[in-house]
């Protein structure tokens, strides 16, 4: 379970950092630009997939994934000592960059390590740890902003991190390339990765920006969508005509599998972090909850993520079989989206646990299987790829979701705000500073609250055709075996370990390997 640690780094990120938001950007008196933190989080995020991904094909998975530790770490501190909003936005996305990592490398090491009929039970694992985090996140997160600080959200993973790079560093043994450093990082496409980093940049400001603090005219708006898309053209070119060894091959955007799985990533991003991100928003404003009762709310959410997951991922590696619970685990999470629609200012618990479970249980189902699908469809060769582009699709979707209905929301917050009844100084104080409406008179906090309820309900309903499309890409997935040559573990007259079967280095190349698992030899 070591493998799992680098996930649970940035899976409690996530959930830490979700339970305060709203007091950070009272603190900052910027509650207006909150999205923004998980925009410029998001961009770093998904703009290093592939080098990391390439990172951990040249100098070793083990490596890799001291440096990302290392990057996050670093972010998190820094982030926790920010004196301006500006700066925090900029600690942020050093932090994304460390998390795309612990994400990633965690899934390449699985692949590394564990046949593929085996990885839907581990992926469980990587699920269930990431609901584990989710569960204790905004608890402690909530005690943090109630009690001590909002800094120690990011502080505390300076003591995690102590802990995850010793105990990685003794107890995994991985495949160490050989060659010289130099030569290993010549071999890196750096240019492929400035654009595919810029196209990111290009695509996810703007989507943030337009509609919030700039029109959708503004010509910085403008410019950057036309620019994301000159970055993504020349992304592609140089990765068809130019790279020697190109972050994503071009052969892969040919495979029907890997492309419909790649989209139906982008749709449940999109659906699974607007959940994570405004249900804590909507119980601590609209249901006057604190922040560590509107972490222990979310409970049910990913105590459903946690059960479905674990369920999946052994039905998956006992059955050999995917596509069945990518389907209705879409179909669930159309369900549970719908569901939020009931929420209101006067919801009972019942209904709020009714909800987050039913939103968890279909969410859940789709973590283990679109990693097992999306690398069943590819050669070895090409797991470090897919499996960077699988989280490198989904913190898109991510991104560009809380973008969108962030805009959605503040179009709505501010346009209902003007046409009110409202002081204007009390409107400011209500979109700059979200925690002080509780110090609005009760004449204008009640139509506030009213206010804020629909902006909401704006985001919820948004969040609904985002959850059916990705149910309905689900009909063209085609079901590939979990016993293919090009994805089970190599056979030979001599054993080998799992880690030699499964690895995305020639055997020639290792220095040294070992495995803790047991591998499927059918």
């Amino acid at each position: 379970m070591k493998q799992l640690l680098p996930a649970f780094l940035g899976a409690l990120d996530n959930s830490i950092v979700s339970t305060a938001l709203p007091r950070i950007g009272s603190t900052f008196a910027a509650s207006n630009k909150v999205e923004l933190v998980f925009t410029c989080y998001v961009i770093t995020f998904a703009a290093f997939q592939g080098l990391w991904a390439r990172c951990s094909n040249i100098f070793g998975s083990k490596f890799t994934v001291f440096v990302v530790i290392i990057v996050f770490v670093l972010g998190s501190i820094l982030s926790g000592a920010s004196n301006s909003i500006n700066m925090f936005l900029v600690c942020r996305a050093l932090t994304g960059m460390g998390a795309g990592g612990t994400f990633s490398l965690a899934g390449i090491i699985i692949a590394d390590l564990v046949s593929i009929r085996e990885r839907g039970k581990y992926q469980g694992f990587i699920s269930a740890v990431f609901a584990l985090s989710a569960l204790v996140g905004p608890v402690v997160g909530g005690v943090f902003v109630d009690r001590v600080s909002w800094r120690w959200c990011f502080y505390i993973q300076i003591a995690l991190g102590m802990i995850t790079i010793p105990t990685l560093a003794i107890t995994i043994k991985l495949p160490r390339p050989k060659g010289n450093m130099w030569q290993k990082l010549a071999t890196i496409d750096w240019l492929g990765t400035f654009f595919m980093a810029t196209a990111t940049v290009f695509l996810l400001l703007p989507t943030n920006l337009g509609g919030n603090l700039l029109p959708w005219t503004s010509p910085l708006v403008i410019t950057s969508y036309a620019l994301s898309i000159l970055s993504t053209v020349a992304f592609l070119y140089i990765e068809a005509n130019y790279a020697k060894q190109p972050i994503v091959p071009p052969y892969l955007w040919k495979n029907n599998n890997v492309v419909t799985l790649l989209c139906i990533n982008i749709f449940m991003g999109m659906t699974f972090w607007t959940l994570l991100f405004y249900l804590p928003i909507y119980f601590q404003i609209i249901e006057h909850e604190t922040a560590t009762t509107a972490g222990l709310i979310m409970i049910p959410l990913e105590a459903g993520i946690f059960i479905s997951s674990n369920i999946t991922g052994i039905l998956v590696s006992r059955f050999g079989r995917y596509r069945p619970y990518i389907s209705t685990g879409a179909g669930i999470a159309v369900v549970g989206t719908c569901l939020s629609l009931l929420l209101s200012n006067n919801s009972s618990r019942t209904i709020h646990v009714g909800v987050l479970l039913v939103c968890g249980l279909g969410l859940g189902q789709l973590f283990p299987c679109l990693i097992v699908a999306i690398q069943a469809a590819v050669e070895r060769k090409d797991l470090a790829t897919v499996t960077a582009l699988h989280t490198f699709f989904r913190m898109i979707g991510s991104g560009v979701g809380v973008a969108i209905n962030g805009a959605l929301f503040q179009n709505q917050l501010k346009n209902a705000l003007e046409r009110s009844t409202v002081p204007e100084r009390f409107v400011e104080v209500a979109v700059s500073s979200a925690q002080r409406i509780v110090d609005l008179p009760e004449e204008y906090r009640t139509v506030v609250e009213d206010i804020y309820l629909d902006s909401m309900k704006t985001v919820f309903k948004a969040t609904v055709p985002m959850a059916a499309i990705m149910f309905l890409l689900t009909f063209n997935l085609r079901h590939v075996s979990l016993n293919g040559k090009g994805t089970g573990p190599s056979s030979s007259a001599e054993p080998q370990s799992a880690a030699v079967a499964n690895s995305r280095v020639d055997p020639a190349t290792m220095e040294t390997v070992e495995s803790e698992f047991k591998v499927d030899e059918k």
